[in-house]
């Protein structure tokens, strides 16, 4: 029988509407049966109600039994001997477990879990045996059908967690919900069918059943449409509690310019049924009424446990739909590399894909490239980023203060006077989820910023060793992010599942010396300044720097290469790492090459490019 756990609800719930899931999971499991015997073993199956996070099996259990999951969803986690778990399977309605332990008297193999409030049938040894015993050849199939189990060679069951549920939930009474869910819906039907239910949708649905045939009606929803979005009551209800247990993700939607307390609805899904673990990710979006830049995100993430927050603004016609994207696993995230004056290329190349119809949802990167992302983070225009990056460098002079070079050539107090002007706020406050990655001197490990201050971040990310010095956190040394990881595409990939754009700004040509000896400083001041002297391209100080700095982590690069969707390299031998004077002609290179390449992908993923049209109806629903 099945193992006794505080975590199960074993009730007496019909299975009337299950017969079918029933009829060809039996089919699958023991082949075709006459009639007799089948209506005889659906007869003994016995129903079971299992609450979202409580546990089925666990690995190691002794078991005489197994499962058909007739509603829900199950997670399957085998423990490693390192004493991680590894997921490895999802089993969804008319799939069986325990089927092994029970016919082997062996443990349980894995540890089953309800990642969704779920209804199975119960199928006891003693049963099996009896169909065996009046059909053999139904063992010989069950043999089949366990082997194909152990060997991977069944395919029947998900591996992978796919988002097809979403709830919404409104955490403040005025926040506008059914317009949210509207605009959502219209932003995701780029992408599939969608369904949008509240409560009275729900009812009319089900047609006066039964709530407990909720589970067995929303199972339906999801077979017939890509998308489900869930809209809760704005107070504790039956119907709220079931939108909970059957998310695959929880968005929280909140009125930014309320308070930050956990308000009543949050405490009743985390702390009174939040005791039955939910295993959907909760995300926070905060909606504003105005076009103000959003502060103190951190005193709303401060008392929650959220795996990602957005800003939404209702005058932006992009930022409903940047949810939608999110959740549905199509967002598009753009990593930028180091390389100084030639990071002008990432404008060009963000121009190329804004010219596209690209929107681009999250943004990190190393050194200039961390930089050059901070102005799309903030919700800045194209032109508008090309000009303070180029008043910057030349009228503000950042590094031109130089000192005694015992830490570093260059003081720095400039360079953070310039930064914490220009980047006064938090990375949580940013319109875009935003990175920047730095090398920690004192663990030898790759650095990732995302919370906090902005300027320091990026002052961390662009310390250049011995040219800038060291940015101090708790005690560690913190320098350039290229030194270690210069394309971070990998971090990138770690925080969404969308397409990833990566650009590089690596010249394979390296610098070739056009002398026979390296010149003395003398000489090569001379060679500047005096009249009739042909200039000495020599490894200079800073240039060699520059070249080391990623030279460290091009491994790395060939690594990021192979991970990102779209890999732009614009073509930027001619100029140097300090080639301030060539900005414009640098953004220009980099949309040059990236038009073209951006155009080809696109016409293979036409779904990523926005279209006209979705913007109107979705900000017309969050007006409402």
């Amino acid at each position: 029988m099945m193992q006794a756990s505080p975590a199960q609800n074993v009730d007496a719930a019909r299975l009337d509407g299950y017969a079918d899931i029933l009829k060809n999971a039996i089919a699958r499991f023991c082949g075709q049966l006459d009639d007799e015997t089948l209506q005889g073993l659906l007869s003994h199956v016995v129903p079971v109600k299992l609450d979202v996070g409580n546990t089925l099996y666990r690995q190691g259990d002794a078991g005489t039994s197994m499962h058909i999951v007739l509603s829900g969803r199950l997670q399957v986690r085998v423990g490693m001997t390192d004493g991680n778990e590894r997921i490895v399977a999802y089993p969804q309605p008319g799939d069986a477990v325990g089927e092994m332990s029970m016919l082997t008297d062996a443990g349980r193999a894995a540890t089953v879990i309800a990642v969704r409030d779920t209804t199975l049938g119960m199928i006891d040894r003693a049963d099996i045996e009896s169909v065996v015993g009046r059909h053999p050849r139904a063992f010989h199939n069950i043999a089949k059908m366990i082997i194909a189990r152990v060997t991977g060679a069944q395919g029947h069951i998900a591996s992978k967690q796919v988002t097809r549920t979403v709830m919404l939930a409104p955490i403040h009474r005025g926040v506008p919900i059914a317009g949210f869910a509207r605009g959502l819906r219209h932003a995701l039907l780029r992408f599939g069918s969608v369904l949008h239910l509240n409560s009275r949708k729900a009812a009319q649905r089900l047609g006066g059943a039964a709530e407990e045939n909720y589970g067995r009606m929303l199972d339906d929803c999801e077979r017939a449409y890509d998308f489900v979005l869930l809209e809760t009551d704005p107070v504790p209800s039956s119907w709220t509690r079931i939108c909970y247990g059957y998310a695959d993700k929880i968005a929280m939607l909140a009125d930014a310019a309320m308070g930050p307390e956990i308000t009543e609805l949050e405490r009743w899904m985390f702390e009174t049924i939040g005791t039955e673990r939910s295993y959907a990710d909760v995300e926070l979006v905060l909606i504003h009424k105005d076009s103000r830049a959003p502060t103190e995100t951190r005193n709303w993430l401060a008392p929650r446990r959220v795996k990602r927050h957005y800003h939404v603004g209702i005058s932006d016609d992009n930022s409903v739909a940047r949810v939608a994207r999110f959740l549905s696993d199509n967002a598009v995230g753009l990593v930028l590399a180091g390389g100084g004056a030639r990071g002008f290329a990432h404008l060009g190349a963000i121009r190329a894909l804004h010219e596209c119809g690209i929107a681009v949802d999250a943004i990190g990167g190393a050194s200039f490239g961390a930089l050059a992302a901070t102005g799309l983070a903030r919700g800045l225009e194209d032109g508008e980023i090309f000009e303070e990056l180029h008043r910057a460098f030349s009228y503000e002079d950042p590094l031109g203060d130089y000192t005694i070079p015992i830490v570093s050539l260059v003081r720095g107090e400039h360079l953070d006077r310039i930064l914490e002007s220009h980047l006064p706020m938090d990375i949580e406050d940013l319109w875009l989820p935003f990175f920047a990655v730095s090398s920690d001197l004192s663990a030898n490990q790759v650095r990732v910023h995302e919370q906090g201050p902005l300027w320091r971040a990026v002052r961390a990310s662009i310390s250049l060793p011995a040219i800038l010095p060291p940015v101090l956190d708790n005690g560690h040394l913190l320098i350039d992010g290229g030194v270690l990881n210069n394309l971070p595409v990998d971090v990138m990939r770690e925080k969404m599942r969308g397409p990833i754009v990566a650009v590089d700004l690596a010249v394979e040509r390296g610098y070739v010396a056009n002398h026979e000896i390296v010149p003395s400083g003398a000489e090569y001041i001379k060679s500047r300044l005096l009249p009739g002297r042909q200039p000495i391209d020599a490894p200079t100080v800073s240039r060699v720097i520059l070249q080391v700095t990623t030279m460290a982590s091009r491994k790395e690069v060939e690594r990021a290469r192979q991970m990102a969707d779209i890999y732009l390299n614009p073509p930027l031998g001619d100029y140097d790492f300090l080639d301030w004077g060539s900005m414009r002609e640098i953004e220009d290179v980099g949309y040059r090459h990236s038009l073209p390449r951006v155009q080809d992908w696109l016409r293979r993923n036409p779904r990523h490019r926005n279209r006209e049209g979705f913007a109107a109806a979705w900000r017309r629903g969050l007006a409402t």
